[in-house]
Formats: C-alpha cells, sequence, structure tokens
C-alpha cells in the first residue's frame, strides 16, 4: 500500500476563505469572469496536487510573510483534492451557463460553491471531503458483500 502524501488543513481552510471572498465579491460586481478564474486554481490542485494550488500559495504566502507561527495540521491529500475537483466541475458548468445569458443559474452555482468553502473556512467542514469519505467506504462495504 503506497503512502498518501500529506497537507496542510489550514493552508486548504486559506485557500478556501479566500475563493468564498472572490466569489461574493464577483457576485456583488458581477465579474462573472472570476468564476473560470476560480474553477482554473481549483482545477490547478485537483489534477496536480493541491501543492501546486495557487490558493493554497497565497496561504502559504501570507503565512511566510507575515512570520505567522501557525502550526502546520496535517491532512491526507485525497479528500480536499476531490473536493476541489468537484468545486471545479460547478464552476465549470457555472461559467458555461454565463454564455447563454443564464446568469441566475450560473451565480446560484457559484454561490454555492462560495457558501461550501466559507463553511469549510469558517468551520472546517468539508462537504467535498465527506463525500469522498463515505464513497471509500461504501466502496470497501461493497467489496466485503
Amino acid at each position: 500500500m503506497s503512502e498518501k502524501r500529506m497537507v496542510d488543513k489550514n493552508g486548504i481552510r486559506g485557500g478556501a476563505g479566500l475563493s468564498a471572498v472572490l466569489l461574493l465579491v464577483a457576485f456583488v460586481f458581477q465579474w462573472r469572469a472570476m468564476v473560470p478564474a476560480i474553477g482554473a486554481a481549483l482545477a490547478i490542485g485537483s489534477l496536480f496536487g493541491l501543492r501546486y494550488s495557487p490558493l493554497g500559495a497565497t496561504y502559504r504566502f501570507v503565512k511566510k510573510a507575515s512570520r505567522l507561527s501557525i502550526p502546520v495540521e496535517p491532512e491526507e491529500e485525497p479528500p480536499p483534492r476531490f473536493a476541489q475537483t468537484l468545486g471545479f466541475v460547478v464552476c465549470g458548468i457555472a461559467s458555461l451557463l454565463f454564455i447563454p445569458g443564464w446568469n441566475a443559474a450560473g451565480w446560484t452555482l457559484a454561490l454555492l460553491v462560495a457558501g461550501l468553502q466559507g463553511l469549510l473556512a469558517t468551520t472546517g467542514l468539508c462537504i467535498g471531503c465527506e463525500i469522498y469519505l463515505y464513497a471509500q467506504r461504501f466502496k470497501a462495504h461493497e467489496v466485503q458483500a
């Protein structure tokens, strides 16, 4: 069994907070281009690993530049990486909905991502991670049956 890569929970929460704020500001000012930009940032983390995520990199930069002594809280990478995949997909669909002018539907999905990212940032509860873990338990149960 291969060892799973670990990531810092605080970096994930910091990146989630940043994306939630950016999506909310984009909604207020109707900056639709921010939705695919956040989607792209989530895609980078999803496809290449969270250590390459621009959102997490922003957290690490601020932490280092401000000389904050926030301890690293390790977490296995697959659950938050899966969650970023879900966020990327939803932001992608939202972005596509803007093209024919279905702005209400696009913003609904973008605000769903912002809400879930805000929940993660403020409470540490990652719904995408929970879905991943549930699927793993379900898969293990199916194998045993």
